[in-house]
């Protein structure tokens, strides 16, 4: 019996619902449907066997090959119906949830896995037509949820902290900090120590040396810029990412000659994280795994995209509807005040989602 969370259910129902559909809708930057723009879907591909793709071809018969060879003939109207069951399912799911009703039509249609990898940002492969150029261009696409809790861009992890020197701090200072233990004990803690007066200086190797490689592909400074923009999300309480680039701007802790460059750059950043980039990724060179671009399933079952064609409204969604957030301190091992190579550090924890 199958068994995902919401999310990971959200993969198969944008599979289902395209199918049922054939049009794959782009987005503007508020994630609003472009009614103008809009890509008829040939085919999905699917590889539940590695080596052996399935292809399922859109029309009022979704047909169903494995190479030339015809597997099934499926009416799109019950893609349609199951669709509309998985969705009013997810809604009411919580956790990790079974949805026995739609099991036997998966296997069924030669779909054993629900999921794409969980090292791949390509979640689903689609062939497109393009009406303007009449291409038809094979895309994978990243496919992220809203039915639910928010979606992540980047997981937290051991590997996604942060160092910072503490100066300015004492030995009774470090004892008052990391005695507070109250619910908001983040920004508590975060606001005893600038109360004291101390200052915050990064660190640059302090992440892996992968991650810091990564981040350089993107930009050279990357890892100095992204280790400046977490400090300010706890140090001023600023979550959303347009707002911690502001205080950027305005402190230019980088020292550029235009402060532009921080949105700038940044907006990269956001794309690189949501198309292929991962902390510990080994073969990770800038490219994009999903080189479609970016499926939204919204909270009302539309499903709609950001095709790499239209970057812009995509950087600019991405911009505008990012944020960091802040998980939980015992099990990733931060925001604790201590002592190394006879300097106070802190450590904290970088997670980025969309809302």
């Amino acid at each position: 019996m199958r068994k995902y969370n919401k999310g990971e259910w959200s993969e198969i129902y944008a599979f289902t619902y395209l199918l049922a559909s054939g049009v794959l809708y782009a987005a503007d930057e508020n994630a609003n449907r472009l009614d103008e723009i809009y890509f008829p879907v040939i085919k999905i591909i699917r590889e539940e066997e590695s080596g052996r793709p399935i292809d399922y071809k859109t029309g009022d018969i979704v047909r169903i090959y494995d190479g030339e060879t015809l597997l099934k003939e499926v009416d799109k109207r019950e893609f349609e119906r199951i669709a509309a069951e998985l969705f009013s399912e997810i809604l009411s799911g919580e956790r990790a949830f079974e949805i026995p009703t739609v099991d036997d039509f998966f296997d069924s249609i030669y779909c054993t896995k629900v999921k794409a990898a969980s090292n791949q940002k390509q979640d689903i492969t689609i062939q497109l037509y393009d009406i303007n150029t009449g291409i038809t261009p094979i895309c994978g696409f990243s496919v992220k949820s809203y039915v639910g809790a928010n979606p992540t861009l980047i997981n937290p992890g051991r590997n996604t902290n942060f160092t910072y020197t503490v100066e300015g701090c004492t030995d009774e200072i470090m004892t008052e900090t990391n005695g507070i233990d109250t619910k908001t004990k983040i920004i508590d803690r975060m606001e005893n120590l600038v109360s004291h007066g101390c200052t915050f200086r990064p660190h640059d190797d302090s992440i892996s040396e992968q991650f810091y490689e990564n981040l350089q592909f993107v930009d050279s400074r990357m890892p100095t810029f992204l280790s400046y923009a977490l400090l300010y999300c706890y140090q001023y309480g600023v979550k959303d990412c347009s707002s911690i680039i502001n205080i950027m701007k305005e402190l230019n802790p980088l020292g550029f000659s235009n402060t532009e460059m921080y949105p700038y750059k940044f907006k990269k950043l956001l794309c690189a994280w949501a198309l292929g980039l991962t902390p510990e990724r080994d073969d990770w060179l800038g490219t994009e795994d999903a080189n479609g671009g970016y499926i939204i399933v919204k909270r009302d079952g539309e499903v709609v995209c950001y095709h790499l064609y239209n970057r812009t409204e995509f950087e600019n969604y991405l911009f505008n509807y990012t944020y960091f957030d802040k998980p939980s301190t015992s099990r990733y091992g931060y925001m604790s005040v201590f002592q190394e190579n006879g300097e106070y550090r802190i450590k904290l924890c970088l997670q980025v989602r969309s809302r």
